[in-house]
């Protein structure tokens, strides 16, 4: 039987679930949020965390708490978002089938984008990571942080997985549905045979990443793992950057991972979905994400980190092409979805991507007179 969700949230506040409404808050692909809202007007966040993706979200709240409590000492200009506890004082309350939740703060007079759109919001989002990145990343020393998912930048793992998905015969079922023929081999393999055909080529991008970063030649730092656009609280009204979110992923790794993301999602004029525009990079986007990002680390990164931003936005494009086809081939086992395609959707979008992105930076850097990178 499931647990009513006035009755979740009500286990971390002093109130009755009567006292409650909640209302579905519909983004994200791992995690399921609400907002919750008293009857005196105080509002707070609720979300369902994703075990199987997140399978220790104690040392999730464990990294949240370092993290903020490095923030604070460093002077960081932005708002901190924090977790409630229960009433029994634990992090999580786990419903009867199992799954964790936990209540955040919520953060007033603020908004979410799930696209850039204009330059200037594309700026002032880098910004505000790269506000996060100086003050987490700037003296004090290293941070204890728990990796919440072991492995998440081994780009050679990545393609490794990618590779058995096509040798398996035959697909796991989806998390949103019983198991059916369309969601096995050879069918899948079937239908997404044209993209995985114009992704072979590419599949040797990533090496110079992989040697570099397996010859220790990255510097490790603390990255967010996840800086999309809609990681970042804006101002409803001033379209300042109020705060940065979501930290389940925060981590040790390299920044090259974050800006490459970063761009990712900022420099995309479509949703990550559609896989309708045939060219969905904009170079304007892409431009002001960098200027954004390097606001505050002009000073801070090395010379490998600053000589190959561009390579890095390329390889973690392709990398996320490769995990969406990869679900899509296993039966839609990691991301959320609502139709059957939409992970090969997903993947095909950011394929277009990434041909728009090496077009463009080859296009730069002959009007630069340097190498392209990578």
């Amino acid at each position: 039987m499931q647990e009513d969700l006035r009755e979740i949230a009500a286990r971390f506040l002093p109130v009755s679930p009567g006292e409650l409404n909640v209302l579905p808050i519909e983004s994200g692909l791992i995690n399921r949020t609400f907002l919750v809202q008293t009857r005196a007007g105080e509002r707070y966040v609720l979300q369902r965390v994703n075990h199987h993706v997140f399978p220790n979200p104690d040392a999730i709240a464990a990294n949240v708490e370092h993290v903020n409590a490095r923030l604070a000492e460093s002077g960081y200009p932005l708002e901190r978002v924090h977790f409630f506890k229960t009433q029994t004082g634990a992090y999580h309350h786990y419903d009867p089938e199992g799954w964790p939740w936990r209540l955040v703060s919520h953060v007033p007079d603020s908004a979410t984008y799930d696209k850039a759109r204009t330059p200037e919001r594309a700026r002032e989002g880098a910004r505000a990571f790269s506000l996060f990145y100086r003050h987490l990343n700037v003296g004090s020393g290293s941070l204890p942080l728990t990796p919440a998912i072991p492995d998440f930048i081994n780009f050679r793992k990545r393609i490794a997985d990618y590779r058995a998905a096509l040798q398996e015969r035959r697909n796991y079922a989806t998390q949103n549905s019983k198991p059916n023929t369309q969601n096995w081999l050879p069918e899948r393999r079937k239908r997404a045979a044209a993209l995985i055909a114009l992704v072979q080529p590419h599949l040797d991008l990533p090496e110079k990443w992989i040697e570099w970063q397996e010859a220790g030649l990255f510097p490790m730092r603390v990255i967010h793992a996840d800086p999309k656009i809609s990681n970042v609280l804006f101002h409803e009204t001033r379209h300042t950057a109020r705060a940065v979110i979501d930290l389940d992923t925060v981590m040790p790794g390299t920044l090259l991972y974050d800006f490459g993301d970063m761009a990712r999602s900022y420099a995309n004029t479509t949703a990550e979905d559609d896989a309708s525009e045939p060219a969905p990079f904009s170079p304007e986007l892409y431009r002001a994400t960098r200027e954004g990002f390097l606001s505050q680390l002009s000073d801070v990164l090395e010379p490998i980190e600053l000589e190959n931003l561009d390579y890095s936005a390329q390889v973690v494009v392709l990398i996320q092409c490769l995990r969406f086809l990869t679900d899509y081939l296993q039966g839609d086992v990691y991301y959320r979805v609502v139709r059957q395609e939409q992970n090969l959707e997903r993947a095909v979008n950011q394929f277009r991507l990434l041909g728009g992105m090496r077009a463009s930076s080859i296009l730069w850097h002959k009007k630069s007179g340097a190498q392209t990178p990578g």
